[in-house]
């Protein structure tokens, strides 16, 4: 009976180190998709970060040209805005000094 009981515990043990060595090359396996994809995401912001850059540089190229070719309307445009927006702020404050 001790004999067998020997033998059951040897085979539990071995069942147990192979489960071991299975999971230790899954996470392995798991391991290197993690760095793969970490990877990928930092090459696609950088991406991103380039394009955008490019994309704000080009609008400030191109506002500068709009400028420089109509620079009366440029200046009417702003002054109009500037103009709106005080006019909201000052509605907004005497709103909200009412209530």
């Amino acid at each position: 009976m001790e004999e067998n009981d020997k033998s059951n515990l040897l085979e539990k043990a071995r069942h147990v180190g192979e489960r071991l060595r299975e999971a230790g090359g899954e996470v392995s396996r798991l391991k290197t998709e993690a760095s793969q994809a970490v990877e990928d995401a930092v090459t696609e912001a950088k991406r991103l970060a380039k394009r955008s850059r490019y994309a704000a540089e080009d609008l400030i190229d191109d506002a500068a040209h709009r400028v420089k070719r109509d620079p009366l309307r440029a200046v009417a445009l702003g002054f109009a805005i500037g103009l709106s927006m005080g006019a909201l702020v000052v509605w907004l404050a005497t709103r909200n000094a009412r209530e």
